[in-house]
């Protein structure tokens, strides 16, 4: 088997911003397996400093380091899992990179076992409506209600609100989607105190049912404080990129999971770590990096489906809605009310192919 690498920043139809950034284009590394029998595979990773401390350079560097320690030698799931038992402190500290490098190689192992990803991994496909939040940067005014307008003619009322700290603005953005239906903010770490994300998010009572991150990541005790003098329920990102972070959570707060894909390190982790929330009666949203592509709108699906009944939100699926152009065909995206096109999703393995683009670009 032979690893090929490279990032494609393919540009955004739009500027999306929010607290911690202001992105135009993707970030990402695009992993292409191949094996012996011209069969392949195809991963990515969106590395976020803010999340998980790396970058693109990082995650090629990471990527790089494993392919001289003989990781083009693995041939199956089981000699993966061990050796990700082996590396579990560096994959903590490149999540990202190895989300990439993973996704692909259970990509191709499905793809040479002739099924589905969903099949070779065991996770049951129920007949579920998959439906995409729409999701709503810090942008000018003029920007959200543009926004507010397409999303609502799409039929799309659940929403999230990433807020800017403006709190008379984020009030009123807050209120007029709150008409629409269920409404959850994201502060991306936005307040320095518990105290400051507590006297802010009173003005949005009554309007958003859930904060995401409105604190340092793994302030614990912050967390549940914010969730106990607001009532609001807390969503967790950032503050837990490795199933070990749930058993730090202090009591005094109902939380979320937003389980993505890349953050987590890859897809046998993620459903790992949606195994240990559910277990713990936690529900979970299903999240997606900004600008991320097909490849991984198509892993969060599987993980969307191994959450079942305690799912709560999906966020994925933007493709070329958000993308200039996307990394493969097919392109998975969303209809009307939301709901994900898993007709797309067909074939053996992730189910998708690589644009020449991305197929030139990958060495």
């Amino acid at each position: 088997m032979k690893l090929r690498v490279a990032s494609c920043p393919f540009p955004f139809r739009g500027s999306f911003e929010h607290a911690s950034a202001v992105r135009e284009r993707a970030e990402n590394v695009i992993v292409v397996a191949e094996g012996t029998n011209g069969q392949y595979g195809l991963g990515e990773g969106c590395p976020r400093s803010y999340v998980t401390g790396e970058t693109v350079a990082t995650a090629l560097d990471a990527i790089a380091r494993w392919r001289q320690a003989g990781i083009e030698a693995i041939t199956d799931v089981a000699a993966l899992t061990a050796w990700m038992e082996r590396n579990r402190a560096d994959i903590d500290t490149n999540p990202s990179a190895f989300a990439a490098l993973e996704i692909a190689l259970l990509d191709l192992f499905a793809r040479q076992a002739g099924q589905p990803i969903e099949q070779f991994l065991g996770i049951a496909t129920p007949d579920i409506e998959l439906r995409t939040s729409a999701v709503y940067g810090t942008g000018g005014t003029a920007k959200f209600l543009v926004q507010a307008a397409l999303f609502n003619l799409n039929g799309m009322g659940t929403a999230k609100l990433k807020v800017s700290g403006n709190a008379e603005r984020d009030r009123r953005r807050a209120r007029l989607l709150s008409r629409f239906g269920p409404l959850r903010i994201d502060a991306n770490n936005l307040w320095a105190s518990a105290d400051a994300a507590i006297a802010a998010l009173k003005q949005l009572q009554g309007f958003a049912w859930a904060v995401e991150e409105p604190i340092s990541s793994r302030n614990w005790q912050g967390l549940a404080d914010v969730g106990a003098q607001t009532g609001m329920t807390i969503i967790l990102d950032e503050s837990v990129t490795r199933q070990e972070d749930l058993a730090a959570l202090a009591s005094g707060a109902t939380y979320i999971l937003n389980a993505r894909v890349s953050k987590q390190g890859g897809l046998l982790r993620t459903l790992a770590i949606i195994r240990a929330a559910r277990d713990r009666g936690i529900k979970i949203i299903v999240g997606a990096q900004v600008g991320e592509t097909s490849i991984l709108a198509r892993a969060g699906i599987v993980a969307a489906q191994a959450a079942a009944t305690d799912l709560v939100a999906f966020e994925g699926a933007f493709g070329t809605r958000l993308l200039v152009r996307d990394a493969v065909t097919p392109s998975i995206g969303f209809g009307y009310r939301g709901c994900v096109r898993l007709d797309q999703c067909g074939g053996t393995g992730l189910g998708l192919a690589p644009t020449a683009e991305v197929a030139n670009a990958c060495r």
